[in-house]
Parts: structure tokens; C-alpha cells; sequence
């Protein structure tokens, strides 16, 4: 198992050995922490961790590798949190390959919050890391700004069943994938609004908007496709209606317009979540 990690603090070998053995259950005698280039260590150890000094808001990170047969496996979430509350300051990880600067902070209380922090370069060498944003007050980081990250949202899939019949079909022949691609974009939306918006429960005005958007595109879209897929596409598009129609509430539009400037004078346009799909979006 190996854990990537980052800290806002930079506790002493020592300190940091004991730390990781408490966190993974081990004797502190099967923990060997040292400097990154540093060749003078126990590679036998079941349990190494690497050390790189760095800059920025976080100001070390530690690469752990752990043998299959030492420790308690723990997931890199539960490491990270029992780290934090160990060593009393903030630590971070990766949330998702995919945005790269997507992580969760996990606060000195063992509370984790979504953390947008990107990396500092010097000719291709990583100087320092920066946290551009926190969704959530992190404990140990009161300075941290506090805002949303709503990258994550597109990144976290969602299946489209109904769609996924047309993808290789003659409706996405030629121009055609374009207007599947909006099916698929309308679809994701309902799915999103009748789950409750994952991944986090919220979604910023902005996406609602663009995504009623796609929904505009497929008026005309649907005439551009051939006339053997046209008429089934018409009733995946009617059922999908259907479900938003229910999920939402008729406002005339009122709390788009408010959030985002004027809106069309479409059915669709007049409809919405309630509460609001950006009630609980972080720093609002």
C-alpha cells in the first residue's frame, strides 16, 4: 500500500515516524522516514517513508510505502485523517487523477473538506504548492481562502442509459453526435437534480444554465437526424422532459434570472429545483 501525502506542517523525523506508526499500527521501530536522496536508511523496513521538502501552503510531502504484510490496511482517507489529528496539522490527497489539482484537505480535527491547490513550477521543478481554495473552514488553516470547486462536478460521471443507445447508431453519424452529445448533456443534468446533485449536493447557477442551454439545442437538433432514428430519439427526449417536469417547480424563471441575467421564454427555462440547486454551494 502507499500513501501520498502532503502536510501543511513539517514535523521532525521523529515526530513524524511516531506518527505514522500510531496511524498504521506498527511497532516506530518498523519506520524508516528519511530526506528524498537520502541513501542512508533501512530499505528492509516494512514500513519507508520519503520526505520532499517544498514551499507554499503545504510544506512537505511524504511518499509511504507500506509492505503488504506490515500495519493496518487503511485507506489513503482514513491515513490522511488519523495523520492530521496526529500531527495536529492540515494534510492533503489527490482526490481524483482527473482534474489534477483536485484534492481533499483534511483539517487538524480529522474533517476533511475539497481543496482546489495547484503547484508552483521553477524551469520544470516543483517549488511550492498552493491552495487556491477550500470548500469548508479547514481547522489548523483559518487563512485558507474559503470558496467553491465546482470542477469536481464534471469529473464525477454519471451513466446515460437512455443516450447511450444512439452512440454508434446513425443518429451520430455525420453532425449528428452533436446532438446526441446534448442528449446525453440533458440527461446527466436530470440525473444529477433527481439525485440530489452529486458528487457534493450543490450546483452553480452557471452549469444549470448552460445545461438548459443543451436542452435549447435540441429543438432543432432532433429535425438534423435520420428519419429512422428520429422518432425513437423524440421519445427518449419526451420521457427525459417528463422527469425534469416532475422534479422541478414552475418559477417563471425568477431565481435563474437573479443569479444569472435574463432568461428564454421556454418552458424548461421556467423551471427549477427547490431549494435551489446553488443553496448550498460553499462560500454563498
Amino acid at each position: 500500500m502507499t500513501y501520498a501525502l502532503l502536510l501543511q506542517d513539517s514535523p521532525d523525523r521523529q515526530r513524524l515516524a511516531s506518527a505514522i506508526a500510531a496511524v498504521l499500527s506498527v511497532p516506530i521501530e518498523s519506520v524508516d522516514v528519511a530526506e528524498d536522496g537520502d541513501d542512508n536508511r533501512n530499505w528492509k523496513a516494512p514500513v519507508i517513508c520519503t520526505v520532499t521538502s517544498i514551499g507554499g501552503d503545504l510544506r512537505q510531502s511524504i511518499l509511504i510505502y507500506v509492505a503488504d504484510t506490515s500495519g493496518e490496511n487503511i485507506s489513503q482517507e482514513i491515513a490522511a485523517a488519523r495523520l492530521a489529528e496526529r500531527l495536529k496539522t492540515p494534510v492533503a490527497y489527490e482526490a481524483m487523477p482527473i482534474p489534477p489539482d483536485m484534492y481533499w484537505l483534511v483539517g487538524a480535527d480529522g474533517r476533511r473538506s475539497r481543496a482546489r491547490i495547484n503547484d508552483d513550477e521553477d524551469d520544470g521543478e516543483l517549488v511550492a504548492f498552493r491552495v487556491e481554495a477550500v470548500e469548508q473552514p479547514v481547522a489548523g488553516a483559518p487563512d485558507l481562502p474559503v470558496g467553491p470547486v465546482p470542477e469536481v462536478i464534471h469529473s464525477h460521471r454519471i451513466p446515460t442509459p437512455l443516450t447511450d443507445q444512439f452512440r454508434g447508431s446513425p443518429a451520430s453519424d455525420g453532425t449528428g453526435w452533436v446532438v446526441v452529445s446534448r442528449l446525453a448533456s440533458w440527461e446527466i443534468m436530470i440525473t444529477r437534480l433527481i439525485e440530489g446533485w452529486p458528487p457534493d449536493g450543490w450546483y452553480p447557477a452557471e452549469y444549470y444554465r448552460d445545461d438548459l442551454g443543451y436542452r435549447d439545442d435540441l429543438v432543432t437538433g432532433v429535425g438534423e437526424l435520420p428519419d429512422e432514428v428520429r422518432g425513437d430519439f423524440a421519445e427518449v427526449l419526451a420521457t427525459l422532459d417528463r422527469r425534469f417536469a416532475q422534479a422541478t417547480v414552475d418559477d417563471a424563471g425568477r431565481a435563474l434570472a437573479a443569479a444569472t441575467g435574463p432568461v428564454p421564454d421556454r418552458w424548461w427555462w421556467h423551471r427549477i429545483t427547490d431549494p435551489l440547486p446553488w443553496h448550498d454551494m460553499p462560500g454563498g
